[in-house]
């Protein structure tokens, strides 16, 4: 095979993960290898494949921000395991798993480990994952401190796995794990239905029932949710997934309240207790009262809580204190200590320099040495080598002052493994390090049968250990044949109650579809508003009725805020016109604007989004983005830009109506498109209405247009323009999706339903609003005399809109105040990274 040329001279100090001392392809890599030789393609149309679908399920983007570029990046080459080399790690890894969680109950327990000085105090007592309110002196102990934990392994040159690093505050990756595996099962099945490649979804399914069986013991339907920082956390992709696969809600601290020792999700109906928590966030950020008092991600109470055994925290508090590299020099002894076992997975060589003779050590050989912080947040490591000399005096003089703030270690080489080259299109060897995943179960652990690869970069594989970045693979581990491949566990399931209400809806994700429906409206109106105006000055030679439409238009872009009321109001072929239409597309007070508001809403949604709707949004949301940036200076790609706004809300909408059931989500989100819809007719569509001196067919015109209810018009009275007909159509005529009476319907039966759902009821619109808008548009019925003139029909109008534009504004208002109490969070995410 032409691309394994360059795999076949590996560097010798590496150990070669695909090739053997004699220059043959090990046997576990031979399937994938000679499926890749067979698809007719090549590998090249499967890898942009799984790059999109990895792209638009927001994997390997953040999106709440479509121009920033990929965190990470994919390679479809898997990385594959043997069965009995994996049978080994399996055993390695639940004995480490076993070890670290007593370390864990010791320290935050007896703390004999500490009394009998095999782990120095220092490891302990100056590092910043330990938080003394959570040890236990009197009150529950937790029955298992480590519930989840991520480790990652390297290979040396002499072909052993060695622990390169422990994660157990906030283990991340296991949800891009099962992502990479959905989407390259997806996009190179031929690899699946010959390789015997172990399933992922048991170990989800196993881990789902082992997570509540540790729930507190006395609650026989236990509830649980995952419990995220936000949207703006970098692993906020993994909290919605993981939330998803394990079927809980997704929630934030601001969602959380502890009364009375009991922890509950704040939803519409009230307070519902929830008992386990799946920890995604720091432990100094989940208690403001008792931890970091700064903190506005977490829970006033939840510490107090967690000492009474009213809520089991997966990890518990404090887990991190394991985490440290300073601890691996002491795992032999600890392991002998406390499971009366030789320590079967080591770690790599690492000193200390907390103890004299470690420093004495490292100091003579300072040169040949990487470095790292070991006790605070930095912990990148340094390489003495590459240092000038008066950084590396430097650091000699920071060592010499604290020794025991840092660790040192030799320089190692890491396996290499074959990876896609897309410029080369064929396969090319690169260094890799394995992060794999391990859960409690029962009385002791299981390992996911896969995980994740990473390409480190950089000048050592210890840089940026703690943050999933540069590319990454899945990993494959083999069954022994076909048979030996693990079907999905028996479920075993709590006799649940049948439900539809839906009140179990946090206020905080109410209070985000709320606005999400208002903002899209907004999108939508403001388009329609600036795509009538440029529609008139893109055509060229204005006549006289096109200058009376743009006067009119150009006021209602001042009065909406879309455009300075100096430039709103010049000539429509001016320069100060066009740069005001220019600003639109990317100013604060443009459409730009109302986009960002949308996506950032859309992204704190995504756990109530399916796949499919993130999916076929997410691209649009880029493309409208894009047209809109580009469309500066020139009236033609404007209009094309906002024509393509107006289809992707027809878009969004279209997925929300087919897409989401009439629960009290989607009201919410409707309930706002409907406010900020009836607010536009009454100041946006008939804002014609209100200026003096007014052209009646150029006020008729605008509002059926910007109603979108010209054809409509058009076929009941065959374009005959006349008051009566055009505000009975916009105003009074519920039938019409775009009059003003359909919102107000459409509002009523929302807040009914909200009401018997919740049990919080929002006084409605007054019946007397759809009288006074009844007797507005009859006196438009009448002689045309009595409305040519700015009589008392116009000025009925005038008012009856101002009222209920008012009325509209204030009940806004009050559904805010009934439905929507949560705390909003600060823009900190105290989470980490990796």
């Amino acid at each position: 095979m032409e691309s394994l040329r360059g795999l076949l001279s590996s560097p010798a100090s590496a150990y070669d993960e695909l090739v053997t001392g004699q220059k043959s392809i090990r046997y576990h890599w031979q399937g994938i290898l000679s499926v890749i030789r067979a698809l007719p393609g090549g590998l090249g149309e499967r890898v942009e494949s799984a790059r999109r679908q990895l792209e638009e399920s927001g994997a390997t983007v953040n999106l709440l921000d479509d121009r920033a570029a990929p965190r990470w990046t994919f390679d479809p080459l898997p990385f594959v395991v043997a069965p009995d080399e994996w049978a080994a790690l399996e055993t390695g890894l639940i004995q480490r798993a076993r070890l670290l969680d007593a370390i864990l109950a010791d320290v935050y327990g007896p703390q004999t480990l500490l009394k009998e000085r095999l782990l120095p105090p220092m490891l302990v007592h100056a590092n910043r994952h330990f938080h003394r309110p959570c040890q236990v002196t009197d009150g529950v102990a937790p029955t298992r401190h480590l519930a989840n934990y991520a480790v990652d392994l390297v290979r040396l040159s002499d072909g052993r796995w060695h622990v390169l690093a422990d994660h157990t505050e906030v283990p991340a990756g296991i949800g891009y794990a099962l992502e990479m595996r959905r989407v390259l099962a997806r996009s190179l099945p031929e690899a699946f239905r010959s390789i015997p490649v172990r399933h992922l979804r048991p170990f989800v399914d196993r881990w789902h029932d082992s997570l509540l069986a540790m729930s507190p013991g006395d609650i026989a339907q236990p509830n649980m949710a995952v419990l995220t920082p936000g949207s703006l956390s970098a692993t906020y992709f993994e909290h919605v997934y993981l939330a998803r696969a394990l079927g809980v809600p997704l929630v934030e601290g601001g969602d959380l309240v502890a009364r009375d020792g009991q922890v509950s999700i704040k939803t519409l109906a009230g307070l519902r207790p929830v008992h386990m928590l799946l920890r995604r966030l720091d432990s100094a950020f989940v208690d403001p009262l008792e931890l970091r008092a700064d903190s506005a991600l977490g829970v006033t109470g939840l510490v107090e809580a967690t000492r009474n055994g009213r809520i089991v925290l997966a990890n518990a508090l404090g887990s991190g204190v394991v985490e440290t590299p300073a601890l691996m020099p002491f795992l032999e002894r600890l392991c002998e200590r406390l499971l009366d076992q030789p320590l079967g997975l080591p770690s790599l060589d690492v000193w200390w320099l907390g103890e004299p003779s470690a420093a004495a050590f490292v100091l003579a050989n300072l040169d040949t040495m990487i470095v790292r912080p070991c006790l605070g947040t930095d912990r990148e490591p340094i390489v003495v080598g590459m240092l000038e000399p008066a950084e590396r005096k430097a650091l000699e003089e920071r060592i010499r002052a604290q020794p025991g703030q840092f660790v040192a270690q030799h320089p190692f080489t890491p396996s290499l493994s074959p990876r896609w080259d897309g410029k080369a299109h064929g396969l090319a060897p690169a260094a890799v390090v394995m992060r794999v995943f391990v859960s409690a179960e029962g009385d002791g652990y299981r390992v996911l049968p896969g995980g994740l690869a990473r390409e480190p970069a950089g000048d050592t594989a210890l840089r940026s250990l703690g943050r999933l970045n540069g590319t990454l693979k899945d990993v494959w581990v083999l069954a022994e044949d076909a048979a030996d491949v693990e079907l999905p566990a028996t479920r075993r399931f709590h006799q649940l109650a049948v439900e539809r209400g839906g009140a179990d809806l946090q206020s905080r994700v109410a209070d985000n579809l709320f606005w999400l429906g208002r903002y899209i409206e907004r999108l939508d109106n403001d388009s329609r508003l600036l795509r009538t105006t440029v529609t008139r000055i893109a055509q060229g030679a204005m006549g006289p009725r096109d200058a009376v439409e743009l006067r009119m238009l150009g006021r209602m872009l001042s009065d909406a805020n879309l455009m300075e009321s100096a430039s709103a109001l010049s000539a429509p072929e001016s320069a100060a016109f066009q740069q005001g239409l220019d600003a639109v597309a990317s100013d604060e007070r443009g459409l730009a604007t109302v986009l960002d508001g949308i996506q950032r809403l859309a992204g704190t949604l995504r756990d109530r989004f399916s796949a499919d709707m993130t999916i076929a949004a997410g691209p649009l949301m880029a493309e409208v983005r894009q047209r809109l940036m580009s469309a500066r200076g020139n009236l033609d790609p404007l209009l094309a830009a906002l024509d393509e706004i107006v289809r992707f809300v027809a878009t969004l909408s279209g997925l929300a109506q087919e897409n989401m059931t009439r629960g009290t989500g989607w009201r919410f989100l409707d309930l706002g498109r409907r406010l900020e819809r009836a607010q536009f007719i009454l100041t946006g569509a008939l804002h014609p209405f209100t200026q003096s001196p007014i052209d009646w067919d150029a006020a008729m015109r605008l509002a059926l247009e910007l109603c979108d209810s010209t054809i409509t018009y058009r076929t009941r009275y065959l374009g005959q323009l006349q008051p009566a007909p055009v505000l009975d159509l916009v105003i009074l005529d519920d039938s019409n999706p775009r009059a003003l009476a359909f919102q107000l319907r459409a509002i009523d039966v929302h807040l009914d339903y909200l009401s018997h759902a919740s049990g919080v009821q929002v006084p409605k619109l007054p019946d007397s609003l759809d009288k006074d808008l009844a007797a507005v548009v009859r006196q438009f019925g009448g002689d045309e005399k009595a409305w040519r003139h700015e009589g008392l029909a116009l000025a009925m109008l005038r008012d009856v809109a101002a009222d209920a534009d008012e009325r509209i504004e204030a009940l806004s208002g009050a559904i805010t105040r009934a439905y929507f109490s949560h705390v909003p969070a600060s823009q900190a995410v105290g989470t980490s990274a990796g």
